[in-house]
C-alpha cells in the first residue's frame, strides 16, 4: 500500500502531543530501532543524526486538529490517484469501504500555496490538508495520493487498504453502467459493523502473517 514512499504513524499513548513515526526509510524495511518520537509541530525529539520524512507535517497537523485520531497512513496507492484528478468522487461501493461515507474530499494544494512540488513540507500545508480532511476518514491529495486516519493502527491500515480496493472496484463498475453506491445511512451502519474490534482482528492477523512470510 505504501510502496517506498508512504508512511505510517501512531499517536504516543503516553503523551497525546507527540507521535511515533519511522526515520526516512522505505516502510517495508522499518524495524523498531527506526521509530522516532516527534513533537506536536512535527519536529523529532532526538533524531540522533538520522534523516526524517519531509512530509511528517501531514501527521503533525492532523494530530493537532483531530484529537480522535490515533493513527495515520499516507500512501500513493495507484488506483486512488485518478479520483483526485478527475472530479469523480470516490464513494463507497460496498460495505468494506463504508468509512468513505458520502465520499472522500480532495485536497487541492494549489489553493493553499499556488505552484509547489506537491509535497506537504511545512505546517501551513499540513494544516490546509487537515482542513480538507475535516471529520472524514480519508482525504485524497490531487496528483499525489491519499491520507487515511483512524482510532488505531489496525483501523487505519484497514481503511488504507480498502480505499485502494474501493477505487479499483469503482473504476471497474463505472465501465458497466451507473453505480448503485451505498447511501450515507447505509455507510454509517456498515462502518459501525466493519470497524468493530472483532471484525478488524480477522484481517489484521492475516496481514501480519503475510508480512511475516516476506523474505
Amino acid at each position: 500500500m505504501v510502496d517506498a514512499f508512504g508512511h505510517v504513524s501512531a499517536r504516543d499513548d503516553k503523551d497525546p502531543n507527540r507521535f511515533l513515526l519511522a526515520r526516512s526509510v522505505a516502510p517495508a524495511l522499518v524495524t523498531t530501532g527506526d521509530i522516532l518520537e516527534f513533537d506536536r509541530n512535527g519536529e523529532p525529539i532526538d533524531a540522533r543524526g538520522r534523516g526524517v520524512y519531509l512530509e511528517r507535517f501531514i501527521h503533525a497537523a492532523i494530530y493537532r486538529a483531530r484529537p480522535d485520531v490515533m493513527a495515520i497512513v499516507h500512501s500513493h496507492s495507484p488506483a486512488v490517484i485518478p479520483f483526485g484528478v478527475t472530479g469523480t468522487i470516490l464513494r463507497p461501493i460496498y460495505h468494506m469501504s463504508a468509512f468513505l461515507g458520502s465520499g472522500a474530499p480532495v485536497f487541492e494544494i494549489r489553493d493553499a500555496a499556488g505552484t509547489t512540488n506537491m509535497l506537504i513540507i511545512d505546517n501551513k500545508l499540513g494544516e490546509a490538508l487537515a482542513k480538507s480532511l475535516g471529520d472524514r476518514a480519508v482525504v485524497l491529495m490531487r496528483g499525489h495520493g491519499s491520507v487515511a486516519v483512524g482510532d488505531s493502527i489496525q483501523q487505519v491500515v484497514h481503511r488504507a487498504i480498502y480505499t485502494e480496493v474501493n477505487a479499483r472496484l469503482q473504476a471497474e463498475a463505472a465501465k458497466l453502467g451507473p453505480i448503485n453506491f451505498l447511501t450515507p445511512e447505509e455507510a454509517v451502519k456498515a462502518d459501525a459493523q466493519t470497524d468493530s474490534k472483532g471484525s478488524l482482528a480477522r484481517p489484521w492477523e492475516l496481514w501480519k502473517a503475510r508480512v511475516g512470510k516476506i523474505e
